[in-house]
């Protein structure tokens, strides 16, 4: 099961600071009062939820499959 939570938590970890860097570069290059940086920091923001919805999923259906959820 530590396997699947490693691989979880390292996912999530890549795709937050994927997420970060799409961000800050979006700060970098786009004024923050221009309209594409407040879109680009939503569309992060959902990305981030459901990634997080998506891998919390994946992590119970291996939970549930193994035996020491069922104690």
């Amino acid at each position: 099961m530590w396997t699947v939570t490693g691989w979880a938590v390292a996912v999530w970890l890549k795709l937050t600071l994927l997420l970060a860097v799409a961000v800050g570069a979006a700060w970098w290059l786009l004024a923050t009062g221009s309209g594409w940086f407040p879109l680009i920091l939503i569309t992060a923001a959902v990305v981030e939820l459901w990634s997080v919805r998506a891998l919390a999923a994946e992590w119970a259906s291996e939970a549930r499959s193994s035996w020491w959820w069922h104690r």
